[in-house]
This record gives structure tokens, C-alpha cells and sequence, in this order.
């Protein structure tokens, strides 16, 4: 006799599921019901659904708002698996029930670790070296694509499957979704051959399951795609995480006849047990990354209003005073205001191409670059606003040879830092040093003032983004893209201050600057 489970269906997705047994089941809102529902449209004794000879039928118990199979309303009807049942505003389909054969198999889920753990200590065993490229995945694999990809491809190493899938549940309805498909059939045909009731199975008994013939087994009675895919042995297992089922992996012979063992379910549940803890950290990797991401927006959008709000107030102050050299046709006032103005419209254009810079990944376009030029054309740019503040500005070079480097970029941070320099001394005027001197590796180029200097404790912050030491006038990007991009050039970059006394900052580049892996101290600092 055949039998069937009532399923409960909200937005879409399983809600509860109801065995038919042959007294039948009553529906609706009151208490002392099968099936109790809260629906304003169900009525207190609504339906009833039961088996007659084998056959589901639903038959309407009088109800205000009635019944309807399939979207036809009735009074009493014939059910088939699959249709689907309307209880007032309810929906409910009906299924085949799991009826597990007896050539199946199964592993649990506690017997699935006491698996792994003696196939580990069994020493020759065929299964370690396996299980030990799974357990690898643990700890090095963590974008969840391209570990998924890395699981199928271990199934296919270790087993004799023809069709593999994995399963992941979804965040929002934590249904079981398709996220990764590997095959070496090559008939072209589309659509996975998956069963829902046997993956269903898995999630709900939280068992491995194996099936020798899928074409025969009852779990996938109504499937017509094991029909289509011709589909014969057949294995499906839980991917645990450390208190959850996070997925599952299903695997199948295609068209083969290819006879799945007992011991290939072990081995594959072995697997399926490993990779769940692997496939759990991969997610908990990303959803700390996503955090983090959000964290950066927030920080960065707040710094970004700051320093905006600050350029406007300039924008504003300058606009007032050109106001009123036009109303009073005065152009004293006009020398007073496109001063201001002229300096906000630099800032804005530094706090753009600094947002651009330090928001992409960047590949530097290394060529042989004349490094005592460049830094004479970066004194030169400012050497007009050195004399304006009573900053003696010197160069003092050594031959350096050829140096292989990205010439704007390298421009934008010699620049950054001069004009950082200049910033120090603007109060009581000073002294800027721009040094370059040759290494054995490449060379150094120091740029250090007499200025006010940065307190010991402000250093290890020194080249945060948005972290800033000149207030207002300040974005806080400059020190930060200037470290990025003495970063994609495997240089290093270092501070030395004392307050009161001045600051020193020092970039080293390499002479082969596309060679070799990023240092990974780049923004060292140190007190003097």
C-alpha cells in the first residue's frame, strides 16, 4: 500500500510534514485537530484527509472558505502525489512517504566520526592519504567556491562516481540549494538528477545513504528525472559542521552500472565528514570578511564626510569673500577669498585621487626611472610655498644607478611627504631635507624636517586610513596610500620622530622592483 506525508507549505518553503495513516488526518483551527492551524480563512473543523483502498482522498468538512486541489475548488476530491491541497489560505502538498529498501545502506551521523577517526589510525590503510588531502582543506581553503570545486574533484579521485553535486543550506530559507556540480558525462543533458525526498532523507534522519539501484528504489517513486538520467547507484551524506548540518554532497553512476559498496560509503562518508567542518569555516571566513567590509564602509564613509565637510567650510569662507569683493567691487577681497578657494580645490582632487588609489588593487608599471629627478621635480613643484612659509627647502643626492619603479606613483609619494613636511614647519618655519642615497638592493630616499614632530604614541597609527594629526586640514589618506604603494612596489617605508625635534620618513625601493613576493613589514615604524 502506498504511503504518503501531508507537507505544510509558507513563502514557498516547507513547513511541517504530516504522515497520512489510513484513520486520516482532520485539519483546522481547533485544538483537539491533527493538524492545528492559526489561518484567519481556516475553519475550526475544516478538512479531512485520509486513505480509502490505497487512494488519498480530501473531502471538506463544511467549512466557511472550503477546499481546493490544484487550484480547482471541490468539495471532496482524489489526491495524487504532487498535487497540491488549498485549506482556506493554507497550502499543503502531498508526497510519497520515505520508504528506505532493504539493499540500502546507511552510516549515521556519530558512527560517521567513529569512521574517520579509524581510518585515520589504520596505518597502510587506502583511505589516509585521502582523508588527509580533505583534512588539508581545513585550514588553507577558505573562498567556498573554489573549496567546493576542490571536494568534487577529491570524490572523483577516491570514487567511482559519474555525477557529483553538493548541497549547501540557504541563509534565508535554509533550504537546500545547488552550489557546486562536477560530471564526466558527456551526453549534454541539462537539469541535476537529484531527488528532494532523498536529500530530504539525509538532512532530516541525519544519516549517509546508499542506494544500489535508484531506478527501483521507492525514495525516488514520482522523479521522472531518474527516469530521464537513467540513473542506477546512488550515495548522499550530510556535511556536518561543528553543531549543524551546513549541506550535503550527493554523488550517483549516471548511466553506468556501476555498483557502489559498502565500503564506498564508508570512504565517502569519512570524506563528507571532514569537508563539513571545512565548508563551515569557509562561510564563517566569508561572513567575518563581509563584517569587516562593512565596518571598513562605515569608517570610510564617516572619514570621507569628515574631510568633506572640512573642504566645504573652506569652499564656503572663499566663496564669501569673493561675494563681496563683486558687491563691493573691491578686488582686496577677491585676493583674501581665491586663496582659500584654490587650496579647497587641491584638497578635493588629493582626497579623490587618494579615495581611487587606496580603494583598487594596483599593479605598478615598473620601468628604469631616474630617481634624482624626480625627486628634483617634486622640490621644484613646491618650492614656491616653501618660501612662502619660511621653510628652507634642500636636496642633497647620490648616484643612485637604475631603479625600476612606477614613476607617477612614486611621484604621488615623494610629493606626499615633502608636502606633509612642509605642513610640520609651516608654524615657525624650519628646515625640509630631501636625501637620496644608493644601497647594494636598490636605494633610499629620506625626507625628514625640524618641524613639530609626532608623539611617540600616535606612531603604530601613523598610516591608517582616516587617521589624521593635522585636524581639519587633514583627509588621513595620504600616509595610507603612500604605504600601499611603497607596498606594491616590495619597498618599505619607516618613521622616525621626536617631538619638538622633527620627522624622518625613509622609502626604500628595490632596484628590481617587479621581482619578488610584497615584504610584509612595510609600514615599520620606530622612535628615534
Amino acid at each position: 500500500m502506498p504511503e504518503y506525508e501531508l507537507v505544510l507549505e509558507k513563502d514557498g518553503r516547507e513547513a511541517g510534514r504530516y504522515p497520512l495513516v489510513p484513520a486520516g488526518i482532520v485539519i483546522g483551527r481547533s485544538p483537539d485537530v491533527d493538524v492545528v492551524l492559526t489561518g484567519q480563512m481556516v475553519s475550526r473543523r475544516h478538512a479531512r484527509v485520509w486513505l480509502e483502498e490505497g487512494v488519498a482522498r480530501a473531502e471538506d468538512l463544511g467549512s466557511r472558505n472550503g477546499i481546493s486541489v490544484n487550484g480547482r475548488r471541490v468539495v471532496s476530491s482524489e489526491l495524487l502525489a504532487g498535487d497540491h491541497l488549498m485549506v482556506g489560505d493554507i497550502s499543503f502538498r502531498l508526497e510519497h512517504a520515505l520508504k528506505i529498501p532493504s539493499g540500502s545502506s546507511f552510516i549515521s551521523f556519530e558512527k560517521a566520526g567513529r569512521l574517520a577517526e579509524e581510518m585515520v589510525q589504520k596505518e597502510g590503510g587506502a583511505a589516509l592519504p585521502l582523508l588527509y588531502k580533505a583534512a588539508k582543506l581545513l585550514g588553507t581553503v577558505f573562498d567556498l567556491d573554489d573549496l567546493l570545486r576542490q571536494i568534487l574533484k577529491l570524490i572523483f579521485e577516491a570514487l567511482p562516481v559519474r555525477r557529483s553535486y553538493i548541497l549547501t543550506l540557504s541563509p534565508e530559507t535554509n533550504e537546500p540549494v545547488i552550489h557546486a556540480t562536477l560530471s564526466r558525462e558527456t551526453d549534454g543533458s541539462e537539469g541535476p538528477p537529484l531527488s528532494l525526498t532523498l536529500i530530504r532523507h539525509v538532512f532530516k534522519e541525519r544519516s549517509a545513504v546508499l542506494t544500489l539501484d535508484a531506478m527501483d528504489d521507492s525514495r525516488f517513486d514520482a522523479s521522472q528525472s531518474i527516469m530521464k538520467y537513467s540513473i542506477h547507484g546512488a550515495m548522499c551524506a550530510p556535511l556536518f559542521g561543528r553543531e549543524a548540518i551546513v549541506g550535503a554532497i550527493y554523488v550517483d553512476a549516471g548511466t553506468q552500472e556501476v555498483i557502489f559498496t559498502k565500503d564506498n560509503l564508508e570512504l565517502f562518508t569519512a570524506i563528507s565528514w571532514v569537508v563539513g567542518i571545512a565548508v563551515e569555516n569557509a562561510r564563517l571566513y566569508q561572513e567575518n570578511v563581509d563584517r569587516e567590509r562593512l565596518v571598513a564602509i562605515g569608517k570610510a564613509t564617516a572619514g570621507v564626510g569628515h574631510c568633506v565637510k572640512n573642504i566645504l567650510t573652506g569652499i564656503m569662507g572663499g566663496a564669501q569673500f569673493i561675494d563681496m569683493a563683486i558687491e563691493r567691487k573691491d578686488i582686496t577681497y577677491l585676493e583674501k577669498g581665491w586663496p582659500i578657494m584654490s587650496r579647497s580645490i587641491e584638497r578635493i582632487e588629493n582626497l579623490v585621487l587618494n579615495m581611487l588609489s587606496f580603494s583598487r588593487d594596483h599593479t605598478p608599471e615598473f620601468a628604469p626611472m631616474d630617481v634624482n629627478g624626480l625627486v628634483n621635480e617634486v622640490t621644484e613643484t613646491v618650492r614656491s610655498r616653501a618660501e612662502k612659509g619660511n621653510v628652507t627647502l634642500t636636496f642633497n643626492q647620490e648616484d643612485i644607478g637604475v631603479v625600476c619603479a612606477d614613476s607617477r606613483e612614486i611621484y604621488r609619494v615623494l610629493l606626499n611627504l615633502v608636502t606633509n613636511a612642509l605642513d610640520a614647519c609651516e608654524r615657525k618655519g624650519g628646515t625640509v631635507t630631501v636625501s637620496t642615497s644608493a644601497k647594494p638592493e636598490g636605494c633610499c630616499i629620506e625626507v625628514s624636517d625640524t618641524g613639530v614632530g609626532i608623539p611617540a604614541e600616535v606612531l603604530p597609527r601613523l598610516f591608517q586610513a582616516f587617521f589624521t594629526t593635522k585636524g581639519s586640514r587633514g583627509t588621513g589618506l595620504g600616509l595610507a596610500c603612500s604605504y600601499k604603494i611603497v607596498r606594491e612596489h616590495h619597498g618599505t617605508i619607516t618613521v622616525k620622530s621626536e617631538p619638538g625635534q622633527g620627522t624622518s620618513f625613509t622609502v626604500f625601493l628595490p632596484r628590481q622592483g617587479s621581482t619578488g613576493p610584497p615584504r610584509s613589514h612595510v609600514g615599520q615604524t620606530q622612535t628615534a
